[in-house]
């Protein structure tokens, strides 16, 4: 009984220390990429910010509202490097062979480390599932609401400027939200439409961004003279919006199916990015093994490798299904399969001394 006590001591001893590790590494890992990222986030908006695409004072919002979309990517980086540099440090440091000499293994390694990636698993799903699409669509939108009386401002005189998709403006005086001695073009470059007028000025009802044009002409299809209609106007309304741009947009949504396609990869995206963890924590404990003169170290390279490729196929699949790629039909699930396959064959390897080398050896 006094044996049997002692042996479960040292056993949550043993659980508790690896685990600590682990846990340790990830945080510090998860700690430095997410200043990383939010760093780069930062230089790229205020970039932005800096060409008047964004408002400056929305940045930090923005960010803060991509704060779970970021932590979500991480999580599983982390913890796999959490898992790699751990296994590897006990390799480098003889550490490991104790541990087997006590009558234990990588599989109970793993186990003692299962609880832990099933905290990561479900925090991670909680973010990728609830949080993160939520917070992800408010930034979409707060970056999206800029008003058109602020657009306007940023235009400057005899500039020809885009303030939309296709639309351009051109003024000779900028007083405040009114433009004058305005050229405006829209359309493509096949079909584009022409208006000057004396004066330009903002309506915006109901959130759409509208102009108004006082006193000019319109000439239509300016590519194409022999169909081109010329029509004078004291007032003309135009909608920035371009509804029927959206209505050519929803037909073809209706007829290829592109938004129950890219529903559809989106949650199983958010669903794979947990479910990564699983496969991670095995491919962290066998690649990590290295030769004694191999380093501390030896395993990061190709770990790495590997979790790029397994992130890049599910990227790759995920655009399959929305663009209704040969790929589509398998949805994201084959590449948990095979990393799982993978997996296996370490684990093969690892109590049956079969001969598999992928980027390790034995």
């Amino acid at each position: 009984m006094h044996h049997t006590s002692q042996g479960m001591y040292k056993k949550d001893i043993l659980a508790k220390s690896i685990n600590l590790e682990v846990f340790k590494t990830t945080l510090g890992c998860l700690l430095i990429f997410f200043l990383l990222v939010i760093a780069s986030r930062l230089v790229g908006y205020y970039e932005q910010a800096a060409a008047g695409s964004i408002d400056p004072s929305i940045i930090i919002p923005v960010i803060a509202l991509r704060m779970p979309d970021f932590i979500t990517l991480l999580i599983p980086l982390s913890f796999f490097l959490g898992v790699l540099i751990t296994t590897s440090r006990l390799y480098g440091d003889n550490e490991i062979y104790a541990i087997f000499t006590g009558g234990k293994s990588l599989l109970s390694i793993i186990k003692y480390l299962f609880p832990q990636a099933l905290m990561f698993l479900i925090l991670t799903a909680s973010l990728s599932l609830n949080i993160a699409p939520y917070t992800k669509a408010m930034s979409k939108e707060l970056m999206a609401s800029k008003s058109f009386s602020e657009k306007i401002q940023s235009i400057r005189p005899n500039e020809l400027t885009e303030i939309g998709k296709g639309n351009y403006i051109k003024a000779y005086k900028v007083n405040n939200e009114i433009l004058e001695d305005v050229l405006f073009i829209s359309g493509d470059i096949s079909s584009a439409s022409l208006v000057i007028s004396k004066e330009l000025s903002i309506s915006e009802l109901d959130n759409a961004s509208n102009i108004l044009f006082i006193d000019g002409l319109i000439y239509s299809d300016v590519i194409n003279p022999e169909q081109q209609v010329i029509t004078k106007f004291g007032e003309f309304n135009y909608d920035l919006d371009n509804d029927l741009e959206s209505d050519k947009k929803a037909r073809l949504n209706k007829v290829y199916d592109f938004s129950n396609n890219s529903a559809n990869a989106s949650f199983q995206w958010n669903l794979s990015i947990p479910l990564t963890i699983i496969n991670l924590l095995f491919l962290g404990i066998f690649i990590g093994k290295v030769k004694p003169r191999q380093g501390r170290f030896g395993g990061i390279v190709p770990g790495l490798f590997i979790y790029m490729l397994y992130i890049s196929l599910l990227v790759a699949s995920r655009e399959s299904m929305m663009t209704g790629g040969f790929l589509s039909s398998f949805g994201l699930w084959w590449v948990h399969a095979l990393f799982l396959f993978l997996s296996l064959l370490y684990l093969s390897k690892y109590y049956f001394n079969f001969e598999f080398n992928v980027l390790s050896s034995k």
